[in-house]
């Protein structure tokens, strides 16, 4: 179950269905592309640096900004 202070992010989705492992890559991409820092300490605390990464890689709904902002956060190139 997600911390409920997630929720603001996934308001077109059932917050209580949501699984952190099952929807992995969703719930990565909102963090992402719209999280304050409360929620990017919850991401980094639940998902692998490699998850992270891999999302930013192979995604489709983050930001040109926001992906921007994370390929020069955590100085990769993607």
């Amino acid at each position: 179950m997600l911390e409920t202070n997630l929720k603001k992010y996934f308001w077109d989705t059932d917050f209580n269905a949501l699984n952190a492992k099952k929807n992995k890559k969703y719930i990565l991409e909102r963090i992402l592309d719209l999280g304050d820092d409360k929620s990017v300490k919850w991401m980094k605390s639940n998902f692998s640096k490699k998850d992270i990464l891999e999302t930013l890689k192979n995604n489709r709904k983050i930001s040109k900004k926001s992906l921007n902002f994370w390929n020069l956060f955590l100085k990769t190139k993607n």
